[in-house]
């Protein structure tokens, strides 16, 4: 039975790896940023699953402490970690750069990037003390080096994720841990939904969009969770949403009036 841990966990594509990966019989240790948002995540894996296979831990990803915490309570309980997601990510809201305030600015640096390094850093000492491991970095928007309008800031951090990753790949080739990128595609998340909700005439070209491309949580962490187990390989990028998807997509969009994006608004 393979250990994984996961930042991020408590909602959106976190929240659907962790359970997918319970359905592959893994055990999941899995991270979120209040003892609220744990909670409710633990509550709601009990309905499904055996808790025993499973655990939550409050984390603040950009504090070096928090996720040596996450580790050791982790591989405590179901031993050394098989495979670690870097998952934990925020958004900024869309808008023009020069009139975001600094703190968000700064918030999702600090979350994108430094946790994503100080998760890595841990991550990847601690595996190469066990002898093997697998440490992927969740990319998005910004990850293939497309401008996406409104998200200058956290799309900058997603390019930084995927030069990041194939940086560190080349580095631990030939070595114990491997590493790779995972590029789930347009997910109906909170963070791809609330613009809509929040402006939905200004985003309306937007949601044309997304009912032709987007995915559901639940096929889209099935496909990452499965090509995740069965990988062996070091620098892969497991993308969900590949061009002949895309084609497919727009073609039977056009046919069948695809409205997926509306029961969430």
């Amino acid at each position: 039975m393979k250990h994984v841990i996961i930042t991020g966990g408590t909602r959106g594509i976190g929240a659907g790896l962790t359970e997918r990966l319970l359905e592959q019989n893994c055990q999941v240790t899995f991270s979120g940023t209040n003892d609220n948002s744990v909670n409710r995540a633990i509550n709601n894996l009990t309905l499904k699953f055996n808790p025993n296979i499973f655990r939550g831990v409050v984390c603040d990803v950009t504090k070096h402490n928090d996720i040596e915490t996450l580790w050791d309570f982790g591989t405590k309980i179901f031993g050394k970690a098989d495979i670690f997601i870097n998952n934990a990510g925020v958004s900024n809201i869309e808008g023009q750069f020069n009139e975001l305030n600094q703190e968000e600015i700064e918030r999702v640096i600090d979350i994108n990037i430094k946790g994503l390094t100080n998760a890595t850093h841990i991550a990847y000492n601690r595996m190469l003390k066990q002898g093997e491991g697998a440490i992927y970095n969740m990319g998005g928007p910004g990850s293939d080096g497309r401008i996406v309008k409104g998200l200058t800031t956290y799309g900058m951090t997603k390019q930084a994720v995927s030069y990041f990753t194939k940086a560190i790949s080349r580095e631990a080739s030939g070595g114990p841990v491997i590493f790779g990128l995972l590029l789930p595609g347009m997910v109906l998340t909170d963070m791809l939904l609330d613009p809509i909700r929040r402006d939905p005439l200004g985003t309306k070209r937007q949601a044309r969009i997304y009912n032709l491309l987007s995915e559901e949580v639940a096929p889209v962490t099935q496909f990452l969770a499965e090509k995740i187990l069965e990988n062996e390989k070091n620098g892969v990028t497991i993308s969900y949403l590949n061009t002949l998807k895309i084609v497919g997509r727009f073609i039977s969009g056009v046919v069948t009036n695809r409205k997926i994006v509306s029961k969430y608004l």
